[in-house]
């Protein structure tokens, strides 16, 4: 079995792969692939690779091809090949190829690194967030062709400056990119950046996509005396609880902990960019600012980064404003809270990216209070949550050192109040300078209920089910999911006020979850109300019954062919107001013949259409629906059917 393929080897290899493929080309067998020992599998197939620029189609040299074969099972005693899984790396000739032979029927997984390009696989059909696919070797498979698509990395550049129009030195920058959930824009950081001397800053190894470019500015004040605590710690040996390490690093930023001391507080700047304190002791401060010249997230102009591009002139001016103090206390059932974090947000911020839209952040001190310096005039949302800390895991629980450093983090409560979920959200009017303001914590409420099965089937235990709370808009929260017991009965954590979805997330063998009744509503695919009173007599009903579609999808000949099949809500844009709950829609990819299936459906009526690869979006932007709607088929799912249908490849005009 040979690791290189001589130029012999390749033309013998010709007629059977269908030709086009060079001497410069490398190839293996996975009698290399460093699987353990055993009895091989009989290997029947070969994969023909390339490597190609998703752009301009152009080969990929030199790229490192990593093959992970699983086989599909315990091959016949004695035969020759490979053994039930095992890994290969290789790498592709002058003209991007590859091969891989002597594989046993079973799925083979191909990823793909190469200098300056984003690590790729094969299947994969956008950049950065599309999953691949398997290539499948089978007796009906045995020769196939796979081109693994790699996106070059992207760059954004441009010159930040002052209210001076001067260059902004040593400056944080960030790259947020756009995606969608729940059918709403989420922002996530895609690179940072810092200014040189001239101003100048320069993101790469950016994925191709849609980006806003943002120079941040939270204002972030703690007390002095925590971060002098933590200090005079350190330096005397001793060890610090994660509450208080916590707060000291919040109050640093990524300015690298510079700041300035203002009486009994810290100042510093998430971009570093420190307040302007003048003479009369009156304090400016810049704002979070957005390319071109944006103060919010949803006014900011989208910048579209495709393969390899290198967009310039993305500038950016930081205005600088006259700001106020904001002061006051944060008490919870048991009194003032120490170390906890107050934001503050402009109000109605979209609450999908309000990390970057935070405007000032403060630390209370040992007896509750708290101070937030740097504050631009304006009307704000003051925000506070509280979550109790998880059980402490037996390693640090049996280790003295790491028990005292955790404590806060991990362990049981110190106080009742340490078992609740607390939050506020508190509307500031900051025209002037607001003293004694008063933030009260309330307690999430909680969730409870059972889960009942309806249907003949055993009824399988529940012990290994989660319920969780899932919000339509923000951050998950990091609050543990709640465990179904063995009578089937439930109940969550508190959560803070809100909109919601049930999520029960589990394997029940042989049943399904059909709904989760919430106040009369089915919260697997309409949120639901939560306030400050506990939910209880919550109904989640497993049925023994499948529901779901079926069928082929052809081409232009009338064959079967392969493609993405897409299920989605004929209603669709009811659906979308909802917060696009994730369990009627699917996708799947259609088998070589063309065959698909989708099982575990709930009943009702959907749009069904079959797509290229070149067609296939992004399914969690709610743009994409009206164009798919147009090439789609109507199906309407009774419970307990499977209804079978024949598709042919759409053409899909967005």
């Amino acid at each position: 079995m040979h690791i290189w393929m001589t130029a012999v080897g390749v033309g013998l290899f010709v007629g059977l792969a269908g030709g086009g493929i060079h001497a410069g080309q490398r190839g293996a067998g996975p009698g290399q692939m460093g699987a353990p020992a055993g009895t091989p599998a009989a290997p029947i197939g070969i994969i023909v690779g390339r490597v190609v620029d998703a752009a301009g189609g152009q080969p990929v040299s030199d790229a490192q091809v990593t093959v992970m074969m699983r086989a599909a099972q315990a091959p016949p005693a004695g035969r020759a090949g490979a053994p039930g899984g095992g890994r290969l790396r290789l790498f592709t000739g002058a003209d991007g190829r590859f091969v891989v032979r002597d594989l046993p029927a079973g799925n083979v997984q191909i990823s793909v690194q190469a200098p300056g390009y984003l690590n790729g696989n094969y299947g994969q059909t956008a950049p950065g967030i599309a999953a691949g696919r398997p290539v499948v070797i089978s007796a009906e498979n045995r020769v196939v062709e796979a081109v693994v698509r790699l996106w070059k990395h992207a760059v954004v550049t441009g010159i930040v400056t002052d209210e001076a129009n001067e260059p902004a030195i040593n400056i944080t920058v960030q790259a947020l990119r756009r995606s969608f959930a729940s059918g709403r824009p989420r922002y996530g950081l895609g690179g940072t950046g810092r200014t040189d001397d001239r101003g100048v800053y320069r993101i790469a190894a950016l994925a191709p996509g849609d980006y806003v470019v943002a120079v941040p500015q939270t204002q972030m004040t703690m007390p002095a005396a925590v971060l002098d605590a933590a200090m005079n710690s350190l330096m005397g040996g001793e060890l610090l609880s994660a509450s208080v390490m916590g707060a000291a690093a919040a109050g640093m930023g990524s300015g690298g902990g510079v700041g300035l001391r203002v009486g009994d507080s810290l100042i510093s700047s998430s971009s570093g960019a420190l307040p302007v304190v003048s003479g009369d002791g009156r304090m400016a401060a810049y704002v979070t600012q957005f390319y071109p010249s944006a103060g919010t997230i949803g006014d900011a102009t989208v910048v579209a980064l495709g393969s390899g591009e290198i967009r310039n002139g993305i500038d950016v001016r930081m205005p600088l404003l006259p700001t106020v103090k904001i002061s006051g206390t944060v008490n919870g059932p048991d009194g003032p809270l120490p170390n906890l974090q107050v934001r503050l947000l402009p109000a109605g911020a979209a609450l999908t990216a309000d990390a970057v839209s935070e405007v000032a952040r403060g630390t209370t001190a040992a007896d509750g209070s708290f101070v937030l310096l740097g504050v631009p005039v304006g009307s704000y949302v003051a925000k506070v949550l509280k979550t109790p800390p998880p059980p402490m895991p037996a390693a640090i629980a049996n280790n003295p050192q790491l028990r005292a450093m955790m404590a806060g983090r991990f362990g049981g409560p110190a106080t009742p109040s340490d078992a609740l979920t607390l939050f506020a959200d508190v509307p500031v009017s900051a025209e002037r300078a607001v003293e004694g303001l008063v933030i009260t914590l309330s307690t999430g409420a909680t969730v409870s209920g059972r889960v009942d099965f309806v249907g003949s089937a055993a009824v399988p235990p529940t012990t290994g089910l989660t319920v969780a709370l899932q919000s339509i808009v923000g951050t998950p929260l990091a609050l543990r999911p709640a465990r179904v017991g063995d009578d089937g009965s439930f109940v969550t954590a508190g959560y803070p006020a809100g909109q919601y979805f049930l999520n029960p997330v589990g394997r029940l063998p042989g049943w399904f979850i059909k709904s989760a009744m919430v106040n009369g509503v089915d919260a697997l695919d309409q949120p639901f109300e939560l306030s400050a009173e506990n939910i209880g007599n919550v109904v989640i009903t497993a049925v023994d019954r499948q529901t779901g579609v079926s069928g082929t999808v052809t081409g232009g000949t009338g064959a079967g062919v392969e493609g993405t099949v897409i299920v989605f809500p004929a209603a669709y844009r009811e659906w979308i107001t909802r917060g696009m709950p994730q369990r009627v829609l699917r996708n799947v990819r259609a088998q070589t013949s063309g065959a698909f299936s989708m099982m575990g459906l709930p009943a009702r009526d959907y749009l069904i259409v079959a797509v290229t690869d070149a067609d296939i979006p992004d399914l969690q932007n709610p743009a994409v629906y009206d164009a798919l709607a147009r090439a789609a088929t109507s199906v309407t799912l009774i419970e307990g059917d499977t209804r079978s249908v024949s598709l042919k490849l759409a053409q899909v005009v967005r």
